[in-house]
């Protein structure tokens, strides 16, 4: 397998439907290590939403 440079630029894309009003895209270039992060984040925040939605059950 091929060694992955985390310094390679990506672009990340993402699609969100503002609650049907205006569709809006979000493109950025970030690098590889900076994917790795916000992907991280995105983790954190979803885990920290789901315990948030079983104390409140």
């Amino acid at each position: 397998m091929d060694d992955v440079d985390p310094e390679e630029i990506v672009t990340v894309e993402m699609c969100w439907d503002n609650g049907g009003w205006m569709p809006n895209l979000y493109s950025r270039n970030v690098t590889r290590r900076q994917l790795a992060h916000l992907l991280m984040k995105l983790d954190e925040l979803a885990d920290a939403t789901d315990e948030a939605r079983e104390r409140n059950a």
